[in-house]
């Protein structure tokens, strides 16, 4: 679920970020974001998002934050952004279309 690449952790869940993924998703970004500046995490594969989803990924932007870091989101679908949208997210979390686009950001 987590591949680095040029030492940026990309963070790859294989399906929803919903109350079933919660356990798994929490220790892999815990890891990620400790020990790697960047991460990115890859939607491609996560087409919807609930309210434990969404708190996983605030608490994982907030210690990258802490940390000097930072945590942005590529390929999220129609579903996620608006539902980050809805709930004023949009303007914490930095979206790519993908995660080629992420790397080039952070490099």
């Amino acid at each position: 679920m987590i591949a680095v690449r040029n030492d940026v952790a990309v963070v790859t869940p294989s399906h929803d970020l919903d109350a079933g993924a919660g356990d798994l998703l929490r220790e892999v970004l815990t890891e990620a974001v400790r020990e790697h500046l960047h991460v990115i995490v890859d939607m491609h594969a996560a087409p919807t998002i609930d309210s434990t989803g969404l708190s996983l990924l605030v608490r994982a932007y907030n210690e990258a934050k802490a940390r000097g870091g930072t945590l942005s989101l590529a390929a999220p679908s129609r579903y996620v952004v608006t539902v980050l949208h809805t709930m004023k997210l949009h303007h914490v979390f930095t979206l790519y279309p993908d995660v080629d686009a992420a790397l080039r950001a952070v490099s």
